[in-house]
């Protein structure tokens, strides 16, 4: 297994373990009928980017959703998902309570949220949002 695919499922883990109810995937699903779910994709990768050594930066795009987008409640129960202190909810809660990814990494973190709101993805209409979240790794 790469590097890479190690700190994608280490950010799945971390993601199942910190949200209660919470369906990972670390590939793009037919659809999702199950909520909340996350979907954890790369991000555009710069290979020259370096820190010393052989520590390397990588970017996973989360694209969290948690209700269908044909239920108007939907769009009141994202700031539950964004508040970093509402515990089994929160998906900065959740990369905050561990930045090593399960030990995959050595350290992770939210550097963005966007797209939030009502969005089309897969054939489906969803309320959710894209979080952005820098990983830095070193290996021997």
């Amino acid at each position: 297994m790469s590097n890479f695919s190690d700190m994608a499922a280490g950010l799945k883990t971390v993601l199942q373990n910190g949200i209660t109810g919470l369906r990972a995937f670390d590939y793009p699903p037919d659809s999702i009928d199950q909520f909340p779910a996350a979907v954890i994709m790369p991000e555009s990768l710069d290979p020259r980017i370096a820190l010393t050594g052989n520590s390397f930066t990588a970017v996973y795009r989360v694209i969290f959703l948690f209700r269908k987008g044909d239920e108007g409640q939907g769009f009141t129960e994202l700031y539950d998902f964004i508040d970093p202190t509402a515990a089994n909810k929160s998906l900065i809660a959740a990369i905050r309570a561990d930045p090593t990814l399960n030990a995959k990494a050595d350290d992770a973190e939210i550097t963005r949220i966007e797209k939030i709101g009502r969005r089309e993805l897969w054939g489906g209409s969803y309320y959710g949002f894209d979080a952005l979240i820098e990983v830095v790794k070193s290996v021997a």
